[in-house]
């Protein structure tokens, strides 16, 4: 094997870990992201439709923002050879875990296929058809993070690809493909990558493939008519849903499978909400690492005492319905994950009458990329009189339960619109917080009406405490495609209307952008933006193994980042754990047997603080011994 680059462009190469006629594939670190990246080398002996397909792939996924398909960094030439960079997968693709496992268990195999599903999706919306997807096509983390690759034979729609893929020529992995790829791959629409989602199903719930790998007349006879083994007697343990699924999206005939993965994806979310993401991660991960064990199946007398159960929830239907719609019952079943919100709107009283002044609000997840608005809240706004003054009108919301998570709320009140940023903590930590005892309480207050221009103020809030740093945040505006200084509580010769972009930026803050559309009766704008601050890091270690964790008093914690994300406190021993946290004070308590202590840190932006727990069980104590603070730009990623 010829010797490894030590270097490739930019990138310092690790090593090699495959290599065929045309290329190769290297480990390497990317000189700043300070992250390990995977580098894909075509080299220029392959034929041109082959080179044209390589750089399509970059530019499809170059376009690409997805937390389920792989990023790619980066696509150059040089010398003989092409290069794609893009994101390293620590853990395996689910080939090699069906290899290990030869099927697996129907709830971890229904959470991969979401996953894929959502990638997909994500794909198709974009007018991308993948036509080769497969088990080796899709990666799973250490982490239980899923993600698809390769889009090397992708086909874009309104996109004429006859130079790279001539009528009635076959592309694809043959025991995967639809029945109508193997006719003609160039005409193939979403409902073909549907049917290879299928046939993946199947594998991970029987451990076999439902058509032979070598293709005969035989076997093409057999996918044509759809003529395979159906699943349930390779693993009569298949549930009816998982079998219904398989069936509809590898029908032979396109007209009758799932026509869009939205119907397959509405119908996993039902099955299983109200489970978080992050959740399904974990179980995915402790799978991939051998530790996961499925849950309890119910006892006959069990399922008796279900049934009686049930009948007592129908008597008491009312009640029932009171804590699922009021929320409470989230607070209750999910306390960690749901937090509840509620919103109050002080208007300053104008010329408008009461009686036509009317309050509404939008919500939008600030998920650091599309900002996507928040389905099914409603904060039903009335007048609470007891809270009215003579120069006040007060609104105020029915509580709302969400997921923890970054916020932006947009309120309208006749011509006036507020946009607010906040973080939600969960309920468990908002009732560690004595003055958030009984949830998040949103205050937004509107001024006086105004008429046109357009007025604009602006306020921004630290997301880690609430801390106002509008002081030393620099705010721009987007005008023909260039960002210009903006100052806030002016009136410019803005109008409603329109939509502007504004971006705020801090010293040790990520950037954040709004774009938000004015409508013409809007003529009073007020923004407060919520910034995240760069996070800090604790990297803990112990002196035995199996020490348990809080994090200021709870068994969670704000992972810190652009999004931050509640996760569970990891089990500490040996090796160093890294908790990434927002700067500022935060107490850590130990807990090994009956022992217990606790240490206060103070987490510095980009930076690493060393702390090792020293558990000795003769003495029955519990020391810290730390090792300093040392900076940590990759806490960035």
């Amino acid at each position: 094997m010829a010797r490894a680059p030590d270097t490739i462009g930019k990138y310092k190469v690790i090593s090699e870990i495959a290599r065929g006629g045309m290329g190769a594939v290297y480990t390497a670190e990317h000189p700043t992201l300070d992250r390990t990246v995977i580098i894909k080398k075509l080299t220029m002996r392959g034929n041109a439709a082959v080179r044209e397909r390589f750089r399509r792939e970059a530019s499809i996924m170059m376009d690409f923002r997805n937390e389920y398909i792989v990023d790619v960094f980066d696509h150059f030439r040089e010398g003989p050879a092409y290069y794609i960079v893009q994101e390293y997968v620590d853990g395996m693709s689910l080939s090699e875990l069906l290899q290990r496992e030869r099927y697996l268990p129907e709830r971890i195999a229904l959470m991969i296929f979401r996953d894929c599903c959502r990638a997909l999706k994500y794909a198709h919306d974009r007018g991308v058809i993948h036509r080769d997807i497969k088990p080796g096509n899709i990666l799973i983390s250490r982490n239980g993070e899923v993600k698809l690759v390769d889009f090397g034979i992708a086909h874009i729609e309104d996109e004429n690809d006859a130079a790279l893929t001539r009528e009635g020529t076959m592309l694809g992995t043959p025991s995967y493909m639809a029945p109508e790829q193997f006719q003609d791959t160039r005409s193939v629409d979403k409902r073909a990558d549907i049917y290879s989602l299928g046939v993946m199903l199947y594998e991970m719930m029987t451990g076999k493939r439902p058509f032979a790998g070598t293709i005969s007349a035989e076997t093409l006879r057999a996918i044509q008519h759809g003529k395979y083994r159906r699943p349930r007697k390779l693993n009569p343990a298949i549930s009816r849903f998982t079998n219904r699924l398989i069936r509809t999206a590898m029908n032979a005939k396109r007209s009758r499978r799932f026509q869009d993965l939205g119907s397959i994806l509405s119908k996993l979310d039902r099955r299983f909400l109200p489970r978080a993401i992050g959740e399904h991660r974990i179980e995915i991960a402790s799978y991939i690492g051998g530790a996961w064990t499925p849950p309890k199946r119910r006892s006959r007398l069990g399922r008796v005492i279900a049934v009686a159960v049930a009948l007592v929830v129908l008597l008491a239907a009312g009640t029932a319905y009171y804590g699922v719609r009021s929320g409470r019952a989230y607070e209750l079943l999910y306390p960690d994950r749901y937090g509840s919100l509620k919103v109050t709107v002080r208007i300053a009283r104008g010329s408008q009458p009461l009686r036509d002044l009317h309050v509404s609000a939008g919500l939008f997840r600030d998920d650091g990329q599309g900002i996507p608005r928040v389905k099914g809240v409603d904060f039903a706004f009335h007048v609470d009189t007891n809270q009215n003054t003579r120069e006040t009108v007060v609104f105020v919301s029915r509580p709302v339960f969400l997921p923890a998570g970054q916020y932006r709320l947009k309120v309208m009140a006749g011509s006036r619109l507020v946009w607010s940023g906040f973080y939600l903590e969960s309920h468990s930590r908002q009732s560690a917080n004595e003055d958030r005892a009984s949830g998040r309480n949103l205050f937004v207050t509107i001024g006086k009406e105004a008429q046109l221009p357009l007025a604009v103020s602006i306020r921004a809030t630290s997301a880690s405490d609430g801390v106002d740093i509008t002081s030393g945040t620099n705010v721009a505006l987007l005008q023909n495609g260039i960002w210009v200084p903006f100052l806030g509580e002016v009136v410019t010769s803005l109008r409603s209307g329109a939509t502007y972009q504004f971006r705020f930026e801090h010293d040790g803050y990520y950037p954040a952008d709004y774009g938000l559309a004015v409508d013409a009766y809007q003529s009073d704008l007020r923004i407060d933006a919520s910034l995240v601050p760069h996070p800090g890091g604790i990297e803990l270690s112990a002196n035995t193994g199996g020490v348990r964790l809080l994090v200021d008093g709870s068994e969670t914690y704000r992972k810190w980042g652009r999004t931050p994300q509640p996760e569970p406190v990891p089990v500490i021993g040996p090796k160093p754990v890294l908790l990434a946290l927002a700067p500022g004070a935060h107490t850590i308590t130990v807990r090994s047997g009956s022992l217990r202590s606790s240490d206060t840190v103070r987490v510095l932006p980009l930076t690493r603080f060393g702390l090792q727990v020293l558990v000795d069980r003769k003495s029955r104590r519990i020391d810290f011994n730390d090792t300093g603070y040392v900076d940590s730009p990759g806490l960035l990623r």
